[in-house]
């Protein structure tokens, strides 16, 4: 594989652009403790407000994360069971990125040096969706979605993914030893949003023996034992009701697995009698064909075998025919850019690279790239991540082993940053594939 770069050049005042990473990029793996960049914008926080002086609690603050532009996944405990003297209030994102329309700023602005900061937004609750399992049959680690009063209108703010496979149980049937990321607020109550951190951490599942042992202990009240293939237990303690566990896909995905129901905190080590109980998640998988269902008023047949989310979402909808256009900060070149799970297991990163300018005066500047694949190797997707949407890229020759890629940009200054990522599948494992197909359906 190789590339020729072809860059045009004017040397003309300075622009300083601060670049983020793509939720959706592949190379993006995160260290464990507490996030340097701003990351995971689609985590959130639900707050109770006292009905007489509209304070918020102090004690209570649930997690909840973002997976459609309307719409929260949250605890049913959390949407139902309001602290006394208290009422639903906001939904707060302390990380809300604001693209440049809510800015109020145009292209060339940013491109002088203006910097839109991220801001903290409060959303209203239109509506609670609760599970019918906790409604009716006194489901206790159920889900719940919070319906937003109005979408969210940053296009940089790309929600959460849905996950298309239950990644708790591997192809065998097991429970997977595979590490999972908890993602959560430094801080167990938030309140200052605007300098709330983030922290991750990974975590194991434990034995699911572990979890139905703790549950065969006596309950208060007409509460249903936990659903067996709902629940997972995992390492840790100390998790906020709410706070998810996550994937990272191979395509750059960040799929939720569970979300914490909550639980005692950590205990003292020096005052330990005996194990505490191992916090408790619920495994979201078994609930989406309900998301699908509440969120869009449509059964998940309804929608095409290829969309594994089951539901029109902007990480796997095709906007136009071309499906050339944005998500977040990446521009995406190519129909397959989308795919993700099963349909993206013949698909491969194999080239990635990061170009910085440090000009000492305005300049403006346009890439140029031809990039060039191993024999047989068709490149079907081109990602050009970008701090903001200063330019709209073009593709040339996908499905082929030879692509061109024109990024333009626009006068800057300083530093500037620009990711592109190449995706192709082997055409001759395809074809084999095909045939071996085409053989058994014969016989």
């Amino acid at each position: 594989m190789w590339r020729r770069l072809i860059p045009g050049v004017a040397l003309v005042a300075v622009v300083v652009c601060q670049f983020f990473d793509c939720h959706d990029d592949p190379a993006f793996e995160p260290e464990e403790g507490p996030l340097g960049e701003l990351q995971f914008t689609w985590l959130g926080a639900l707050q109770y407000i006292h009905v007489k002086n509209g304070t918020p609690h102090y004690f209570r603050v649930p997690r909840v994360v973002l997976i459609s532009r309307q719409f929260v996944l949250s605890t049913a405990v959390d949407a139902a069971l309001i602290p006394e003297g208290y009422a639903l209030g906001n939904i707060v994102f302390g990380d809300y990125e604001r693209d440049e329309m809510e800015c109020k700023t145009s292209l060339e602005e940013l491109a002088q040096g203006r910097e839109c900061e991220p801001a903290v937004l409060l959303m209203p609750i239109a509506d609670v969706l609760l599970h019918p399992e906790y409604k009716h049959f006194n489901v206790r680690n159920s889900i719940a979605l919070l319906k937003l009063i109005t979408p969210i209108k940053s296009q940089y703010m790309v929600p959460a993914c849905l996950p298309f496979k239950n990644f708790a149980i591997t192809k065998a049937g097991k429970q997977t030893t595979e590490s999972l990321l908890h993602i959560d607020f430094s801080s167990d109550v938030p309140r200052d949003f605007i300098e709330e951190e983030k922290d991750i951490q990974k975590v194991k599942l434990l034995p699911r023996e572990l979890c139905y042992l703790y549950d065969a202990l006596p309950t208060l009240g007409n509460v249903t034992k936990l659903p067996k293939d709902r629940v997972a237990c995992t390492t840790g303690c100390g998790y906020q009701s709410g706070s998810p566990v996550f994937i990272h896909e191979h395509t750059g995905h960040w799929s939720i697995v569970a979300i914490s129901q909550g639980g005692s905190p950590c205990q003292d080590p020096l005052r330990v009698r005996r194990p505490p109980p191992p916090p408790i998640h619920t495994l979201i998988h078994p609930y989406v064909p309900w998301i699908t269902a509440a969120i869009t008023g449509k059964a998940v047949g309804a929608f095409a075998k290829d969309d594994p989310f089951g539901y029109v979402m902007p990480r796997t909808s095709i906007y136009d025919l071309i499906a050339h256009t944005w998500v977040g900060h990446w521009w995406m070149g190519g129909l397959r850019c989308y795919d993700r799970g099963e349909a993206a297991d013949d698909i491969f990163r194999f080239y990635h690279e990061i170009f910085q300018i440090k000009p000492t005066t305005v300049t403006y500047l346009a890439y140029y790239l031809e990039i060039d694949a191993a024999h047989d190797t068709m490149i079907i997707c081109v990602k050009v991540g970008m701090p903001y949407r200063l330019g709209q890229p073009k593709v040339w020759q996908l499905d082929s082993p030879e692509i061109k890629v024109r990024i333009p940009v626009r006068g800057f200054q300083h530093v500037y940053k620009i990711q592109v990522e190449a995706w192709a599948y082997n055409a001759t494992e395809s074809l084999s594939s095909s045939i071996d197909d085409s053989s058994t359906e014969e016989k």
